[in-house]
């Protein structure tokens, strides 16, 4: 359905009057002649993700393929924030057509004509997709990798008890990672960011730290290395299954989307991923003679 022509009649003209300066100026910049560029040709469809359009051999100004005539093409353009707000105000007033019910969003639709002039509408787009439910498609396609558990004494030469023991996660792991999911022409893409890692330490102790932690340089001198995450047993692994602590790293990722050719996005959650391995603790005693 199309609303608010780019032109003034004398009614058209005594209704805009009525507008808001805010809703005037918003208004003026959306149905301003627009700079993108557009499909030439017969039948051709395209889209980047907010814009989309079709060309066609049309008899008159609209894009439908109808007999006689030169090329006509058309484009929309989904509105920004904004634009949204005040196209949506201008429908509530009795300015613009309402939309019907339903998801969807206002577009400015630009249409060109042989002799390469154009003109603006509001458009309300009806949007079919369920964008929540491909927002969380996406996420659950996202690929969270493992944390990639390492320590200083590591578990094969075992911690020592009152010595400060390293912890930390792999660094090619602390990246965002993404994943898409698409219907009906909307895009969505969710984006996994790793927030801090969560350390259960296998005796009741927990440690929390805010990044991945600080690999220990075995080629470097210890007094010439700072950790940023670490933790000191006051007592041997020495009467626990296997001898060994069971240490569990969680890495927990922060979940956020966004969408193209739909207006959404936001945070959906977190997710934690974990990644347990054991290690002894030793005790060493002091010899006195």
């Amino acid at each position: 359905m199309e609303g608010l022509e780019h032109h003034e009649g004398g009614g058209r003209l005594h209704t805009l009057r009525r507008l808001t300066a805010f809703t005037f100026l918003t208004l003026a910049a959306l149905l301003a002649t627009a700079t993108a560029a557009h499909a030439d040709g017969t039948g051709d469809a395209w889209t980047d993700g907010q814009h989309f359009g079709v060309g066609a051999h049309s008899g008159g100004s609209g894009d439908a393929t109808g007999g006689g005539g030169g090329s006509s093409n058309c484009e929309w353009q989904m509105l920004d924030a904004e634009g949204q707000a005040a196209a949506e105000d201008m429908s509530q007033h009795g300015w613009q057509q309402s939309h019907g019910p339903g998801p969807g969003a206002w577009y400015r639709k630009i249409c060109y004509d042989a002799n390469g002039l154009s003109t603006a509408t509001l458009v309300w787009v009806a949007n079919p997709v369920d964008v929540a439910a491909l927002a969380q498609q996406a996420a659950d396609a996202v690929a969270i990798p493992q944390p990639g558990v390492h320590f200083n004494p590591s578990e094969q030469q075992g911690a020592v008890v009152n010595v400060p023991t390293w912890l930390w996660v792999d660094p090619a792991t602390w990246q965002p990672v993404t994943a898409q999911a698409a219907a009906g022409g909307v895009v969505v893409t969710a984006t996994a960011t790793p927030q801090r890692v969560d350390w259960d330490m296998g005796n009741g102790d927990r440690v929390s730290c805010d990044g991945p932690g600080t690999p220990y340089d075995a080629g470097r001198p210890s007094d010439q290395q700072l950790t940023s995450c670490s933790y000191t047993y006051r007592s041997s692994s020495a009467h626990q299954p296997d001898e060994t602590y069971a240490v569990t790293a969680t890495v927990v990722w922060a979940i956020t989307w966004n969408a193209a050719g739909a207006p959404g996005g936001g945070a959906l959650g977190t997710a934690p991923q974990s990644q347990t391995v054991r290690l002894p603790v030793k005790e060493i005693q002091a010899l006195n003679q």
